[in-house]
């Protein structure tokens, strides 16, 4: 048995593409992406949405005075979009340093500011006066499972580590991988 195919003239080609539906063929358009109010992104939030951050630093020296001294372990919470202020002793003295820490709204970013001396613990930092800041960046994934990262802020922290984890005992451990092992 011999099948015969037959060929369309072109024009008729063009007539049933031209019938196919038109919105097989074209998306329709998305709708206009709404603008957003500036304070809307950076007020911070009324009420914390997620859990908060359990942080813990040690295991580093901090500028107390003119000088660097070992500081003891700390711990603090944290809250998105919400600054606190922590409190680093030093080791050996009563020295303390305050340092504020912002876990921003996007749950990505903490940025840790020492406060001046002048400025006290609860102050507020004038908004024309600089200051060194740190960085430490994660996901939100990571912070489920718990981070451990350096620590260091220019001109008042150096050598130190920080871990911080949504649960407490996700909290990975502060000392230093031994050099050797005998």
């Amino acid at each position: 048995m011999l099948f015969k195919i037959r060929k369309f003239p072109g024009f008729a080609a063009a007539a049933l593409f031209l019938l196919l539906p038109a919105c097989d063929l074209i998306d329709p358009p998305s709708p206009p992406i709404p603008p957003v109010s500036v304070a809307e992104v950076t007020t911070p939030p009324s009420k914390p949405d997620t859990p908060p951050l359990y942080c813990k630093v040690g295991h580093g020296t901090a500028l107390f005075g003119r000088d660097w001294y070992d500081f003891s372990d700390t711990e603090f919470m944290l809250y998105r979009g919400q600054p606190a202020d922590v409190s680093l002793a030093r080791e050996q003295g009563s020295e303390q340093m305050t340092i504020r820490v912002l876990f921003d709204g996007s749950g990505q970013k903490l940025i840790f500011c020492p406060l001046p001396p002048h400025a006290g613990a609860s102050a507020s930092l004038a908004p024309d006066e600089r200051i060194s800041c740190a960085s430490l960046y994660a996901l939100d994934d990571d912070l489920r499972d718990g981070i451990k990262r350096t620590f260091d802020i220019p001109a008042a922290v150096r050598g130190g580590a920080i871990t911080c984890a949504y649960q407490q005992n996700r909290l990975k451990s502060l000392k230093l991988p031994s050099a050797g092992r005998n």
